[in-house]
């Protein structure tokens, strides 16, 4: 028996090392135009270097690992382009190159753009952080390093020291001739996102079980972002205190702050949803090293609208800067900066925004109110910030939970995620009564004041987004009728994180490429499909096996062997939401390496199985 067992494991390694074809090493530089194919696999290996003139073409489906001892990353440098399209159905993912079940965060580096477009340094330029050789920053805002779409990022940022690190993916003087959209990072054991200065725009960025914070920003960072999404788990913190936004504007070695001084981070944010540590605002079940939802500091002007912010120690915390830094208050009171048309709920204590001084208190934000010098709003402490924030012109609105306020469908599930507003959330439903005649907004069509006529072309939802002001009037936005990163029509559409993105890639099968030689794509690992196991494995009579369905389908259970060929069907119907099991004979199946696929209309996932006598 044990030798068949061993003849079983055998085969099935065999299989996937055919199944790899070719691992190719990379390290050092890339100095020619390069492309990846998706008939290999790539292993980054240290610092990785695409120079000037290069350009790095990526296939769709490609799949780049991270060597962990070497902490392997991808640099793209000034003057060098980064071509990397995935699909829906075929994302291009990078990830460790540790096996299934030992991935962690900061297992590799991470990806690093430098670009030619403006920063706040003095110098007009900077070294990026981490020790890499390579230089961002200069005058051209209209720079292309060239595309991300369709990107998955897994277990990459290491933090060498504080304010030394790679991040997950690094935006560093990136122009806005670049496209960023469809990227999830996973698992990054700094910050996911971090901008350095630059104006490189985006759409559709997931940050999933981050370390340190989702989405940072500095040095006079200009870019526009639009729909946006933000997952915590409650236990992974890190000691600088993690939020979802951290903004800043000024270090040491850029220019001052003061309110004359153009280069101030002004990026914009509209259409976020960013899910926070606290399944319940009295909930104790945390790392207390998380800190804020919005941490806006050090003479930042960032904009945050149209957005849904819940679940965290405090939602907005406003820092006030040293006078060096000039005053990040004045950046609101002066409208350079808005924190407008926002929805915060399920915040500590009803902490939802708070005000701290020179930088005091930052990291525990919710002690008792002690500043010397009290908030310039009011001279009675948090009155001031709780009445702006509450303002009529701000149009922000506050509830005490997230699940009898927001609505959302399962926002803090951390394997199965869906921040989809429910049919009764204000984000999709109002009601509203004229002369008698009660309307109600119809998430389908957009917004409508008009109210003549019996309101008969009257549609605004309980909160309702402003693509009017200054801020977000721009044609980047697309101009939606919610708040928050997802629509609320109750269709497949609303989510469109579907199919691309993945949400255990802890236990992803990696070992095989995304070409159609082989039983399916490693790349479709998300599909509707979760959570899948296969126990006992190996196998001698039968073995069961469990996944969940994010949504209602059709669903198909086989299993395949090594040609391809389905030996086997196990279950072929309809499928309600949730976990299944079904048992798998393999009693008349010779000893060897086989795959259960389960198959929807969305796609498939695979998982191996080895059987022996």
């Amino acid at each position: 028996m044990k030798k068949l067992l061993l003849l079983a494991l055998s085969v099935c390694g065999i299989y996937s090392a055919q199944a790899q074809v070719t691992v190719q090493t990379v390290q050092d530089s890339i100095s020619t135009n390069t492309t990846w194919t998706n008939n290999k696999q790539y292993l980054l290996k240290g610092f990785v270097y695409v120079t000037s003139g290069a350009t790095l073409t990526i296939d769709s489906g490609v799949i780049i690992k991270g060597d962990k001892n070497t902490k392997g990353t991808l640099v793209i440098e000034r003057g060098a382009k980064i071509i990397a399209k995935g699909t829906a159905t075929a994302p291009i993912v990078f990830t460790s190159n540790q096996p299934a079940g030992a991935r962690s965060y900061g297992d590799w580096g991470g990806i690093v753009l430098c670009g030619k477009a403006p920063t706040n340094w003095t110098a007009g330029q900077a070294q990026v952080e981490g020790g890499l050789r390579s230089f961002y920053g200069g005058t051209d805002a209209a720079d292309n390093s060239g595309t991300l779409q369709y990107v998955r990022i897994e277990f990459p940022g290491v933090a060498f020291s504080p304010g030394n690190e790679v991040n997950g993916l690094s935006l560093c003087g990136v122009g806005a001739g670049t496209t960023i959209d469809h990227i999830q990072v996973s698992y990054c054991g700094d910050d996911s996102y971090e901008w350095f200065g630059g104006n490189v725009n985006s759409k559709y960025l997931v940050a999933y079980r981050g370390w340190d914070d989702d989405f940072d920003t500095d040095c006079g960072y200009s870019g526009k972002n639009q729909f946006v999404f933000g997952l915590r788990d409650p236990y992974a913190a890190d000691q600088s205190g993690s939020k979802a936004f951290e903004n800043d504007s000024y270090l040491s070695g850029t220019n001052s702050g003061l309110l004359t001084d153009t280069l101030a981070t002004k990026a914009i944010f509209s259409n976020t949803t960013v899910v926070g540590p606290l399944v319940s605002p009295t909930s104790t079940a945390f790392d207390p090293q998380y800190t804020s939802g919005v941490h806006t500091r050090r003479g930042s002007a960032q904009s945050i609208l149209n957005s849904v912010i819940i679940g965290w120690p405090v939602g907005l915390l406003l820092d006030e800067s040293s006078s060096s830094y000039g005053s990040t208050i004045n950046n609101f009171t002066s409208n350079q900066a808005q924190f407008k048309n926002n929805i915060l709920a399920g915040n500590q204590n009803a902490s939802d925004v708070f005000y701290v001084r020179d930088g005091a208190r930052n990291l525990t934000p919710t002690t008792t109110w002690g500043d010397t010098t009290v908030a310039p709003w009011s001279t009675s402490g948090l009155v001031g910030p709780k009445t702006w924030l509450a303002s009529s012109a701000n149009k922000n609105k506050v509830y005490p939970t997230a699940q009898t306020g927001v609505k959302l469908q399962s926002p803090f599930n951390l394997v199965n995620p869906n921040p989809v507003p429910t049919s009764q959330s204000p984000i999709c439903y109002a009601q509203a009564t004229f002369g008698g005649v009660t309307r109600t907004f119809n998430p389908t069509k957009p917004i409508s004041t008009d109210t003549t006529g019996l309101g008969i072309n009257w549609n605004v939802p309980g909160v309702a987004p402003d693509f009017t002001n200054s801020k977000a009037s721009d044609a980047f936005f697309t101009k939606v009728n919610y708040v928050g990163a997802f629509a609320g029509t109750q269709t497949t559409t609303d989510n469109w994180m579907a199919k691309w993105t993945n949400f255990d890639p802890v236990n992803t099968d990696y070992s095989m490429t995304n070409t159609t030689e082989f039983p399916t794509s490693v790349a479709n690992v998300n599909n509707n499909i979760n959570a899948i196991s296969v126990y006992p494995n190996p196998a001698i009579e039968t073995a069961t096996i469990n996944f969940n369905l994010i949504e209602a389908n059709q669903a198909n259970v086989s299993v395949i062997d090594m040609t391809g060929k389905t030996v086997a069907t196990v279950f072929n119907g309809n499928l309600a939401a949730g976990a299944h099991q079904f048992e798998i004979n393999v009693a008349n199946l010779a000893t060897g390496c086989y795959f259960v696929q389960v198959q929807t209309t969305a796609g498939s996932k695979t998982i191996k199985l080895a059987v022996t006598k």
